[in-house]
């Protein structure tokens, strides 16, 4: 007799059927539950968010005298937002309260507070924080709050520039922007885009070599960087020993060498700024490096950087805490406000072909490049962190940059022979988006470098009999010949004041070349003073905050300025300093801030240009300037 062994559940598997049940239906009814408080709070919090958000941009709305320091609730009257005592539960249930504070920073200068937030010492009078606190009573019973925060400014700033005076004396009143109120005999304004002292006729017909220096070994010189009676000269690869050389040439007839240095590589490039020398090389690791030539008798490498890429760095050039730097195509950034510990920006440019030369002026780079479509290129680097191709010229013909010089608001490119026409060509600048081909000169050559002095261009060409040949640029659209010199070698790189060119070259008898017109004194004038016409910001509510300017001050020659304001068009004008007085100027280029009180809710504004030099061959060079100023409600 056989028995069926798949009989029903037994009562104790039932019953544990029903206590899985169970659990599964409280589970789903506890997350349900759990998702439904959620939900509620998530809600809650969208709209104490909601009205932070209306907090912040109402108290944006408010203005600037009635944003008092304390805690305030919000009320709208007559449809505008205002601060009150108190408020109302929002939706019976959020409150509201608005925290006006001070801003403090960490610096102070001629009583411009400015610098990072923080501290308790100097109060930003121009700023104020905003702090909306929402608090509520939670459906589940607990205390809740939401907090956002802004900073609110009393004004935003404008700026007033001039780059250009050619346009002559006596405009009282500002209208044209290339005019001023008046200047005095030793000031020079003739060349457009440039402010300087005023010189004497040099004739450059009667100049000569004065000296040669053989560095040692066969490699070719490729640059040279002269300042303060000091050159500074890079070659190639040396087998014989050195590539950076330093000489005293405050002799011109008999330059002594004072240090050299063995770099292990070619240096293509270099420029100096204070006790640091900035080079460009052929090394494959080591691209850019600093060297400390504090003590041109026991030079040494401060620090290398690698570049990304196998390319030469062909040139560098620095201005003040930047320094930027060609390789190949590839343009580089970098802070170099600690020169032993440069930063690399991690933006690069594209200048899509070789790179041969670069200059600097302003917020600007301009690249000399092999690109047949655009062979001057201009670069903003307004934010090094940022730059950008702003500008750009393609010539004509398939030509390949060779060099690059800036004066003002114009720039000089020069390019490997043309064959059917020119190599060496002018632009107007003045807006560096669209530069114009204003002149441009024939020589049959390469030119491979060239310097600006004055209204003479100093070209080095590849003419086997006149590696030096010297022009009149004064009136572009009629570039003379001055006069020519036969070298041992072509010029590679070289520097050049009013009187004298220091010239590295190919020449195995003597690369380092000095060329003189054997004049002492260019005659410059040893001081000078233009006074800028009125400008008028337009209100009496307004903030004076800084001055800057750019251009040329080499050792031995200073570029100084005074601020004066008035609330009557016609004056009087007080030509004050940085500390509120007569006796003191402005004469830090990259930034310095203007004295607060001394200018604070003046209408009208001028400023006084002062130049003036203690050196016989070089002079002070403003190329443009730069005011900001704030406007407040």
């Amino acid at each position: 007799m056989f028995r069926n062994k798949s009989a029903g559940f037994s009562l104790v598997e039932l019953l544990v059927a029903i206590s899985f049940v169970g659990v599964i239906i409280v589970a789903i009814f506890n997350i349900s539950s759990f998702n439904s408080s959620i939900r509620r709070l998530n809600e809650e919090r969208t709209q104490a968010l909601f009205y932070a958000v209306e907090g912040i941009e109402a108290s944006k709305l408010i203005s600037w005298e009635n944003l008092v320091i304390g805690d305030h609730g919000l009320v709208q009257q007559d449809g505008t937002w205002a601060l009150a005592a108190n408020e109302p539960l929002l939706d019976n249930r959020f409150s509201r309260v608005v925290t006006v504070s001070d801003v403090y920073r960490t610096d102070v200068e001629n009583g411009n507070v400015y610098g990072l937030m923080g501290g308790s010492q100097n109060i930003d009078p121009d700023t104020k924080k905003i702090t909306v606190t929402i608090s509520w009573l939670s459906r589940t019973g607990r205390q809740r709050q939401e907090q956002l925060e802004t900073y609110v400014y009393r004004f935003q700033a404008s700026r007033w520039s001039q780059e250009n005076w050619v346009g002559g004396t006596g405009q009282v009143d500002w209208s044209d922007d290339t005019k001023f109120y008046s200047k005095n005999a030793g000031i020079d304004v003739t060349i457009p885009g440039v402010s300087t002292l005023i010189a004497g006729f040099l004739n450059w017909n009667n100049a000569t070599t004065t000296a040669f220096y053989n560095t040692p070994g066969s490699s070719d010189d490729n640059d040279v960087y002269e300042t303060d009676g000091i050159a500074y000269v890079v070659t190639e690869n040396n087998s014989s020993g050195s590539e950076f050389y330093v000489l005293n040439i405050s002799d011109i007839r008999d330059p002594q060498p004072l240090g050299s240095l063995n770099i292990g590589t070619g240096v293509t490039a270099v420029m100096v700024q204070g006790n640091f020398a900035y080079v460009s090389t052929r090394s494959d690791g080591a691209e850019f490096q600093v060297i400390d030539v504090a003590d041109p008798h026991n030079l040494h490498v401060e620090v290398t950087r690698n570049l990304s890429g196998s390319s030469d760095a062909r040139d560098i050039v620095v201005n003040n805490t930047q320094a930027y730097i060609i390789q190949g195509s590839t343009l580089y950034a970098f802070n170099i406000t600690n020169p032993s510990n440069p930063t690399q920006y991690s933006h690069t440019l594209s200048v899509s072909a070789t790179g041969n030369e670069l200059f600097v002026s302003g917020n600007y780079v301009y690249v000399a490049t092999e690109d047949s479509s655009k062979e001057l290129q201009i670069v903003d680097i307004t934010n090094p962190a940022n730059m950008f191709l702003a500008g750009q010229y393609d010539l004509s013909g398939s030509l390949r940059a060779t060099d690059v010089n800036v004066r003002g608001t114009r720039a000089y490119v020069s390019t490997k022979v043309n064959y059917s026409g020119p190599e060496f060509f002018i632009f107007n600048i003045e807006d560096p988006i669209s530069p114009e081909l204003i002149g441009q000169y024939e020589v049959g050559a390469d030119i491979n470098a060239f310097g600006i002095v004055g209204p003479y261009a100093l070209l080095g060409t590849a003419i086997s009999t006149e590696e030096l040949r010297v022009i009149d640029i004064s009136f572009p659209s009629t570039i003379n010949k001055v006069s020519g010199f036969d070298l041992f070698g072509s010029i590679l790189g070289m520097s050049a004041n009013c009187a004298v060119i220091y010239a590295a070259t190919t020449g195995d008898l003597g690369e380092f070349a000095i060329i003189s017109t054997e004049d002492t004194d260019c005659q410059y004038a040893s001081a000078g003073m233009l006074e800028s016409s009125t400008f008028d910001t337009g209100t009496s509510t307004v903030a004076y905050n800084w001055i800057r300017w750019s251009g040329l001050e080499p050792l031995g020659t200073n570029i100084k300025f005074q601020i004066a304001t008035s609330q009557n068009q016609a004056g009087p004008w007080n030509f004050l300093g940085p500390d509120g007085s007569s006796n003191t100027y402005y004469t830090n280029a990259s930034q310095e801030y203007i004295n607060y009180q001394s200018h604070l809710n003046q209408r009208y504004l001028r400023y006084r240009l002062y130049l003036d030099t203690s050196s016989e061959l070089q002079v002070p060079i403003l190329e443009d300037v730069t005011i900001s100023y704030s406007i407040y409600p």
